[in-house]
Protein backbone atom coordinates (compact mmCIF):
# COMPACT_ATOMS: atom_id res chain seq x y z
CA UNK A 1 0.00 0.00 0.00
CA UNK A 2 1.24 3.51 -0.85
CA UNK A 3 0.84 6.24 1.75
CA UNK A 4 0.01 9.43 -0.14
CA UNK A 5 1.50 10.82 -3.31
CA UNK A 6 5.28 10.46 -3.42
CA UNK A 7 7.68 11.24 -6.24
CA UNK A 8 10.75 9.11 -6.72
CA UNK A 9 13.87 10.92 -7.85
CA UNK A 10 17.54 10.07 -7.83
CA UNK A 11 19.83 12.06 -5.60
CA UNK A 12 21.58 13.39 -8.69
CA UNK A 13 18.29 14.66 -10.18
CA UNK A 14 17.39 16.38 -6.93
CA UNK A 15 20.87 17.90 -6.60
CA UNK A 16 20.61 19.36 -10.13
CA UNK A 17 17.12 20.78 -9.55
CA UNK A 18 18.12 22.28 -6.20
CA UNK A 19 21.24 23.85 -7.72
CA UNK A 20 19.08 25.53 -10.38
CA UNK A 21 16.79 27.01 -7.71
CA UNK A 22 19.76 28.12 -5.57
CA UNK A 23 21.26 29.85 -8.63
CA UNK A 24 17.95 31.65 -9.21
CA UNK A 25 17.96 32.86 -5.60
CA UNK A 26 21.55 34.07 -5.95
CA UNK A 27 20.58 36.02 -9.09
CA UNK A 28 17.59 37.54 -7.29
CA UNK A 29 19.79 38.51 -4.33
CA UNK A 30 22.19 40.23 -6.73
CA UNK A 31 19.27 42.06 -8.34
CA UNK A 32 17.94 43.28 -4.97
CA UNK A 33 21.41 44.35 -3.81
CA UNK A 34 21.64 46.37 -7.03
CA UNK A 35 18.25 47.93 -6.32
CA UNK A 36 19.39 48.90 -2.81
CA UNK A 37 22.49 50.59 -4.25
CA UNK A 38 20.56 52.75 -6.74
CA UNK A 39 20.72 56.51 -6.29
CA UNK A 40 18.15 59.22 -7.12
CA UNK A 41 20.04 59.79 -10.40
CA UNK A 42 19.22 56.17 -11.42
CA UNK A 43 15.51 56.69 -10.90
CA UNK A 44 13.19 56.82 -13.90
CA UNK A 45 9.44 56.98 -14.23
CA UNK A 46 9.39 53.30 -15.20
CA UNK A 47 11.87 52.27 -12.49
CA UNK A 48 11.34 54.37 -9.36
CA UNK A 49 13.60 53.97 -6.36
CA UNK A 50 12.43 51.42 -3.85
CA UNK A 51 13.01 51.81 -0.10
CA UNK A 52 16.50 50.59 0.75
CA UNK A 53 15.32 48.52 3.73
CA UNK A 54 12.84 46.67 1.49
CA UNK A 55 15.56 45.86 -1.05
CA UNK A 56 17.92 44.69 1.69
CA UNK A 57 15.20 42.49 3.16
CA UNK A 58 14.50 40.89 -0.22
CA UNK A 59 18.22 40.38 -0.90
CA UNK A 60 18.70 38.81 2.51
CA UNK A 61 15.75 36.49 2.00
CA UNK A 62 17.11 35.23 -1.33
CA UNK A 63 20.65 34.87 0.03
CA UNK A 64 19.30 32.78 2.91
CA UNK A 65 17.20 30.55 0.62
CA UNK A 66 20.25 29.98 -1.60
CA UNK A 67 22.24 28.93 1.49
CA UNK A 68 19.46 26.57 2.65
CA UNK A 69 19.17 24.97 -0.77
CA UNK A 70 22.95 24.65 -1.11
CA UNK A 71 23.08 22.94 2.29
CA UNK A 72 20.40 20.47 1.18
CA UNK A 73 22.16 19.84 -2.12
CA UNK A 74 25.49 19.20 -0.42
CA UNK A 75 23.97 16.62 1.93
CA UNK A 76 22.14 14.50 -0.64
CA UNK A 77 23.69 11.25 -1.77
CA UNK A 78 23.65 11.35 -5.59
CA UNK A 79 23.60 7.54 -5.79
CA UNK A 80 20.47 7.13 -3.61
CA UNK A 81 16.80 7.08 -4.62
CA UNK A 82 14.57 9.49 -2.69
CA UNK A 83 10.81 9.28 -2.22
CA UNK A 84 9.59 12.86 -1.79
CA UNK A 85 6.28 14.10 -0.39
CA UNK A 86 4.58 17.36 -1.30
CA UNK A 87 6.14 18.97 1.77
CA UNK A 88 9.62 17.85 0.66
CA UNK A 89 9.02 19.17 -2.85
CA UNK A 90 7.86 22.55 -1.55
CA UNK A 91 10.67 22.95 0.98
CA UNK A 92 13.35 22.13 -1.60
CA UNK A 93 11.51 24.27 -4.19
CA UNK A 94 11.43 21.40 -6.67
CA UNK A 95 7.98 22.20 -8.03
CA UNK A 96 7.70 24.69 -10.90
CA UNK A 97 6.83 28.20 -9.69
CA UNK A 98 3.14 29.11 -10.03
CA UNK A 99 2.13 31.45 -12.86
CA UNK A 100 1.67 35.10 -11.91
CA UNK A 101 -2.11 34.99 -12.30
CA UNK A 102 -2.33 32.16 -9.78
CA UNK A 103 -0.23 34.05 -7.24
CA UNK A 104 -2.59 37.02 -7.66
CA UNK A 105 -5.64 34.77 -7.16
CA UNK A 106 -4.09 33.29 -4.01
CA UNK A 107 -3.29 36.77 -2.67
CA UNK A 108 -6.83 37.99 -3.35
CA UNK A 109 -8.30 34.90 -1.68
CA UNK A 110 -6.17 35.35 1.46
CA UNK A 111 -6.96 39.08 1.58
CA UNK A 112 -10.67 38.46 1.04
CA UNK A 113 -10.67 35.93 3.90
CA UNK A 114 -9.18 38.51 6.26
CA UNK A 115 -11.59 41.20 5.13
CA UNK A 116 -14.55 38.85 5.58
CA UNK A 117 -13.62 38.44 9.25
CA UNK A 118 -14.12 42.17 9.80
CA UNK A 119 -17.88 42.20 10.52
CA UNK A 120 -17.56 39.10 12.69
CA UNK A 121 -14.72 40.64 14.67
CA UNK A 122 -16.66 43.89 15.05
CA UNK A 123 -19.66 42.01 16.47
CA UNK A 124 -17.43 40.31 19.02
CA UNK A 125 -15.64 43.52 19.99
CA UNK A 126 -18.91 45.45 20.24
CA UNK A 127 -20.49 42.89 22.55
CA UNK A 128 -21.12 44.18 26.11
CA UNK A 129 -19.21 41.28 27.66
CA UNK A 130 -15.99 42.22 25.85
CA UNK A 131 -16.42 45.90 26.68
CA UNK A 132 -16.74 44.98 30.39
CA UNK A 133 -13.53 42.93 30.26
CA UNK A 134 -11.54 45.58 28.41
CA UNK A 135 -13.02 48.57 30.33
CA UNK A 136 -13.97 47.27 33.79
CA UNK A 137 -15.21 50.75 34.93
Amino acid sequence: MIDGLKLTLTGEEIRNLIEQRAAEHRMLATHWNGEAARTPEDQTEDKPLLPEHMCEHEAGHHEWRAEVLTFLRDHLDPSEIYSLSECDLEFAELLPPPPAWLEQDDYEYRTRQRIDLGPFARRICDSPEIVEIVNPD
